[in-house]
């Protein structure tokens, strides 16, 4: 097992870093006035709907004239991961150099596909974190407390000049495009200085030992009819997506009707990225200071009456309690929304929560779990911040007192703290703050159910359904089957994996 779970050398990785913004590419045409109007800050525009999270991401390849850098945890070979890899092979060959950092552990059964798209002369794929053995990764258990972290990172950049960066990973269910259940999430479209440091942490993890080049991992050799056909493939996901209601949901977003009229309405402000080393995935790091929760700590200790946080998985611990505590003691209200067991996906994560909610609402948070099926995704209203919600959470955003907003890929809870590496952005601008949390707070008594500490220590959720105020006694919108799996299935797993 030890000889098989042995990774290669990676000698061969060569060193390549993103290329200076040019102000001649249509990109920085387009917004380069805007940029000189507001010196020294970058623009936001939020993503909140899956539906334009799609379309940011395919209008900014389809203008890109120099470098696509990507870097995510989940990239699925479904409709709109093939439109997405249609974009990019179309970028690639007109000249475009493209990059792509995935998460190895979930890209096995993509490997032959990868290492064809590797082969284009304009594309290199590099996997983070591999597994040794490609095809029986059993035998990597002696390696468990190396390939039990996971590079989470999101972003999405393009000629140094756009980037989007916040929770989606690449999939069906991150767009508003599966039929079965999608996520609610939240992404920033960035322009401006921003961009530029989304691109140096994209090439610390890009030039780190935990990167490896596919051809590292692959023996396959792709020839150029491999490709060929890979391109058919994926230009017959263009005509399958036209044949669909998805196409038609596309072009009726608010942001595809706004563009043929004017520019979309952006936030301004300064901003800074913060990440996780690299380092954090290949060794148990004791310098946590560089890690990304003890970078938002300032953010929280300037904070003097009001924290709201989303995160769908919510698994604060004893610190966490105790760190909310010390918040109420010194007058911050703390709001939370996470997902209810209705809407979770991941229901070991939600037993790892469950067991936290009255020492939380003891200690002054107010909690909200979000419904199934929340009232905002059925409104037809325009919004310049849309819910957060759909059917399951997956947004991470945290606002401090409407001045500040961190966006990025960590959730609160134990393995995003500990053993992931994550990353994200916090925008300084009241304007967006208070924009971000007015909706936020809005949708919150039809999206949510409020969880509620009884006189006899007992859980209600209270919720408003039309003009009406629901109680329920126990997990709303489940069986006592589901609950009784969520409240043994974590028993097997340590608190600090979930």
């Amino acid at each position: 097992m030890m000889g098989c779970a042995t990774l290669p050398p990676n000698n061969n990785r060569k060193e390549s870093h993103s290329l200076p913004p040019d102000p001649a590419t249509r990109l920085g045409s387009a917004i380069d006035k805007q940029l000189k109007a507001h010196p020294g800050q970058s623009a936001f525009y939020p993503l909140s709907s899956g539906l334009e999270a799609f379309i940011a991401r395919m209008a900014s390849v389809a203008v890109a004239d120099h470098t696509v850098d990507l870097q995510y945890y989940i990239w699925e070979n479904d409709l709109t991961g093939r439109l997405m890899f249609h974009s990019v092979i179309t970028a690639a060959d007109r000249g475009v150099r493209v990059r792509i950092l995935l998460d190895d552990l979930n890209q096995a059964r993509y490997e032959k596909m990868l290492a064809t798209l590797d082969s284009h002369p304009n594309i290199e794929i590099r996997m983070a974190n591999p597994f040794a053995s490609r095809s029986w990764r059993i035998f990597d258990i002696v390696r468990f407390s190396t390939v039990n972290r996971r590079m989470h990172n999101k972003v999405f950049i393009v000629d140094n000049q756009a980037g989007i960066v916040g929770g989606r990973n690449i999939a069906n269910e991150y767009f508003d495009a599966s039929n079965e259940m999608n996520f609610g999430d939240f992404d920033l479209w960035t322009f401006g200085p921003i961009v530029q440091s989304l691109s140096q942490e994209f090439d610390t993890y890009w030039n780190s030992e935990i990167s490896y080049p596919i051809t590292a991992l692959n023996s396959f050799q792709a020839t150029p009819d491999d490709l060929d056909l890979l391109r058919k493939d994926f230009a017959a996901a263009v005509q399958e997506a036209e044949d669909t209601r998805y196409a038609e949901a596309l072009q009726d977003t608010p942001m595809v009707r706004q563009f043929t009229k004017e520019p979309l309405k952006l936030f301004w402000g300064k901003a800074e990225v913060i990440i996780d080393p690299p380092a954090k995935l290949s060794k148990i790091d004791d310098i946590r200071e560089e890690h990304l929760p003890y970078q938002l700590y300032p953010l929280i200790e300037e904070t003097k009456k009001e924290l709201l946080l989303v995160s769908p998985y919510f698994i604060p611990g004893k610190k966490g309690v105790k760190f909310f505590g010390s918040l109420h003691q010194r007058g911050v209200q703390a709001i939370v929304q996470t997902n209810s067991l209705a809407s979770s996906d991941i229901a070991t994560v939600f037993s790892g929560y469950k067991g936290y909610r009255k020492d939380l609402l003891k200690n002054g948070v107010r909690l909200f779990e979000l419904k199934p099926n929340p009232a905002s995704k059925k409104s037809k209203k325009k919004k310049t911040i849309g819910s957060f919600s759909s059917s399951g959470l997956h947004g991470k955003v945290f606002v401090f007192d409407r001045r500040k907003v961190f966006v990025g890929s960590m959730n609160l809870d134990p393995r995003s703290v500990i053993l992931n590496s994550e990353m994200g952005v916090v925008v300084e601008s009241p304007e967006f703050a208070k924009a971000v949390a007015k909706r936020f707070l809005e949708d919150l008594p039809e999206d949510s159910y409020e969880v509620i500490l009884t006189e006899n220590k007992k859980l209600e959720w209270k919720t408003h359904e039309g003009d009406q105020e629901r109680t329920y006694f126990t997990d709303p919108e489940t069986t006592w089957w589901k609950r009784f799996k969520a409240a043994v299935s974590a028993i097997f797993i340590p608190e600090s994996w979930l």
